[in-house]
């Protein structure tokens, strides 16, 4: 009996394990989850006719060259803004009026909104040039203008106005043009420049008064032969050492009656005497 006994317990124990490694059944397919719609693959188009092949594109002619764009012109500053003194020539300039004892008084700029180049910077009104020597009526000017004026009056047009009979004082100047915001005058173009009047370059001198004589209009006075001619001659030729510009009866008809005195600036000091 005891023989046997090894052989029933390997027995049992081969039993047992084959009881215990029995797989469980797998479940059954119908049990599964649905497969997703989502996870489909997407539906072929119903026809499988091809497209019809697209148009071609019309051609359009071919781009003309562009012309090369024209430069702008940059406006330059106004004409009269070129002409500004500076802090240094102005004060220098309105020292020597203060030498020749002119009465005058600063006033704000002058500009035109007709014409953005007419204008002064630092305009002056001047009443007297020299002490009772009075411009009539007062006129606008750059201090350069009214300097010039001042030298001419004082170095010579008073001197010069004691040789003329009965010795008479001179006590005024009667103007014409002071400034004014034109073309030039006389000069037979139909485009001209603007005038030195546009920029207070400029004074027209109509007559000279004085005070126990008639006053001495500025008129042609050719082969009179008398005082008042040499002294218009005089006054007139004189006047070019103080102005660039110097005209008067005779340079056209615009300047029969009166002389137009300027300081235009000119390359190398060139200076107009007609």
């Amino acid at each position: 009996m005891r023989q046997f006994w090894p052989i029933l317990a390997c027995f049992v124990l081969v039993t047992g394990s084959g009881a215990i490694a029995q797989e469980t059944p797998p479940e059954r397919i119908e049990d599964a989850a649905p497969i997703s719609s989502d996870t489909r693959p997407p539906a072929r188009p119903e026809s499988d006719t091809p497209a019809p092949p697209s148009e071609p594109e019309e051609r359009s002619e071919p781009a003309k060259p562009r012309e090369p764009a024209k430069p702008v012109e940059e406006a330059g500053p106004p004409a009269w803004k070129d002409l500004r003194e500076t802090d240094q020539e102005y004060a220098s300039c309105r020292l020597a009026l203060s030498l020749l004892g002119s009465v005058y008084e600063e006033i704000p700029p002058i500009t035109d909104p007709d014409d953005s180049d007419c204008g002064i910077a630092r305009p002056l009104r001047v009443t007297e040039i020299l002490p009772g020597l009075e411009l009539e009526g007062g006129a606008e000017m750059r201090c350069d203008t009214a300097r010039a004026l001042g030298f001419w009056a004082r170095d010579f047009l008073r001197p010069a106005a004691a040789t003329l009979p009965d010795s008479p004082r001179l006590t005024g100047l009667r103007l014409g043009s002071t400034y004014s915001c034109r073309a030039r005058a006389g000069t037979g173009k139909k485009r001209p420049k603007l005038s030195e009047h546009a920029l207070g370059n400029a004074i027209d001198i109509a007559a000279f008064l004085f005070d126990n004589s008639d006053p001495l209009p500025v008129q042609p006075r050719e082969d009179t032969g008398d005082r008042f001619e040499a002294f218009q001659r005089s006054a007139r030729a004189t006047a070019c050492l103080y102005f660039t510009t110097v005209l008067g009866p005779g340079s056209n008809e615009a300047h029969d009656d009166h002389l137009h005195l300027d300081v235009k600036s000119r390359k190398n000091g060139w200076r107009l005497c007609q």
